[in-house]
């Protein structure tokens, strides 16, 4: 089949391979007899860019995604995805030393957001993704308001993150009622929408569950990526 070769730059394991597995339902629906176009992924040990990031050592994270594009290249990509929304605090460092052109987790969920029409979207994510308005500008530029979680419920949200499903893609039954609570919140400060800006909450929160549009970063990412590939 004639279509670009995608390059997946993993962070943490469990965003990584729910990209890969989004991308391959994705290509199941589109192409006959299993065919798809050739992927490339590179996973460094997360438990680097981890420290880096506690650290606030984004130098340290940048250099880690540029090292995983500029090996994607050398296996065959022709462009790539970052199955992260955090890393993109240095998205326009990491593009520029980019050697295949990157498409940003930033503007296709922004762009979901508007397609659902969303006014006012709620962004559940690591710490550092929510206090540094990770989402501020590209939603502002489509009209749309980004609404933050208050201290408490950044914790609870940064809990959930880091000691389950990043260590296990899977969340305890009182630790996904914690996150539902903050999605209630949400809905009562007048969202209409939450961004599950972290690849790894939409393993376990989704439209029915949170009782309003749930934006799967992960899934945007993969049909863009998709949709560049066969572009």
């Amino acid at each position: 089949m004639n279509a670009k070769t995608i390059g997946v730059a993993g962070v943490t394991v469990p965003g990584a391979v729910d990209c890969l597995s989004k991308i391959h339902r994705l290509c199941a629906d589109r192409f006959p007899h299993h065919h798809h176009p050739r992927f490339a992924l590179d996973q460094p040990d997360f438990g680097v860019v981890h420290q880096a990031q506690d650290d606030d050592r984004w130098d340290v994270v940048a250099d880690s995604i540029v090292g995983s594009l500029t090996r994607l290249a050398g296996a065959g990509a022709e462009l790539a995805v970052i199955p992260a929304n955090t890393v993109h605090l240095v998205v326009d460092d990491i593009r520029a030393r980019s050697p295949i052109p990157l498409i940003s987790i930033l503007d296709v969920v922004a762009d979901a957001c508007a397609a659902r029409d969303l006014k006012r979207v709620a962004i559940l994510g690591t710490r550092w993704t929510m206090a540094r308005r990770l989402y501020q500008a590209p939603l502002a530029a489509r009209g749309i308001e980004e609404v933050i979680p208050d201290e408490a419920q950044q914790a609870a949200i940064q809990r959930a993150i880091f000691e389950e499903l990043v260590p296990t893609g899977r969340a305890s039954a009182a630790t996904l009622a914690a996150l539902l609570e903050v999605v209630a919140g949400m809905k009562a400060l007048g969202c209409d929408g939450v961004a599950l800006a972290c690849t790894e909450l939409p393993l376990v929160l989704n439209d029915a569950n949170c009782g309003v549009p749930a934006i799967d970063t992960t899934l945007v990412l993969a049909e863009a990526a998709l949709a560049a590939a066969c572009a």
